[in-house]
């Protein structure tokens, strides 16, 4: 992912998801009760928060990290405007020193796995901070499950700098990458169908 690309819609994208749409709230549906007072968040990929601070209320601290500095502004004001207070939030990425040791033992990547240069890398820095028997609460669109001419599309706005780089991700292929990154998957269900979004339950080996 480029920051620069994201931080050019920064604001954009924060207006889409304050909104929280059905899909937003099925997502928190589902992860909420996986989760409770004790439990340590990483959110990679935080974007502008949103999801960070909705999940706060239900865990002992969240720690939301993204490489964008427009997105992470947006996250630190509106936890700030919130008064959230076991909420918090860096510019920087998954391989950073500052979050080994850090107690983390749950991490939620939301819309993110598909966007990052080398999945299976990411995932194994991730196993590697929650530890085993930590988690891995997950949504990635499997792009290579959508119709040739939208996938056309979308290659085409990549080449003129309207979409990020994505993996075209099918289920199987996501599953073989979290599962060799050292997780074991527990539950997969299909959260948003038109962009075949798959979200993923796994545990730390």
């Amino acid at each position: 992912m480029t920051a620069t690309f994201w931080d050019k819609r920064a604001s954009k994208y924060d207006e889409v998801v304050r909104a929280h749409d059905d899909d937003f709230e099925q997502v928190l549906s589902w992860t909420k009760p996986l989760l409770n007072s004790t439990d340590v968040v990483l959110d990679f990929g935080c974007a502008s928060g949103e999801y960070s601070l909705a999940l706060a209320d239900c865990v002992n601290r969240v720690h939301g990290i993204d490489t964008s500095e427009q997105m992470i502004a947006l996250a630190q004001r509106k936890k700030d405007e919130r008064r959230v207070l076991n909420a918090s939030f860096d510019q920087v990425d998954e391989f950073s020193g500052s979050l080994d040791g850090d107690g983390f033992t749950t991490v939620v990547a939301f819309d993110v796995l598909h966007l990052v240069d080398d999945a299976a890398v990411t995932l194994a820095r991730l196993r590697e901070l929650v530890g085993t028997g930590g988690r891995l609460i997950s949504t990635t669109p499997c792009l290579g499950e959508w119709q040739p001419f939208v996938r056309l599309l979308i290659q085409l706005a990549q080449k003129v700098g309207l979409a990020p780089r994505i993996a075209p991700f099918t289920l199987p292929k996501l599953e073989s990458v979290v599962t060799a990154a050292g997780f074991r998957i527990q539950e997969v269900r299909t959260a948003i169908p038109k962009t075949a979004t798959r979200w993923i339950v796994a545990t730390a080996r």
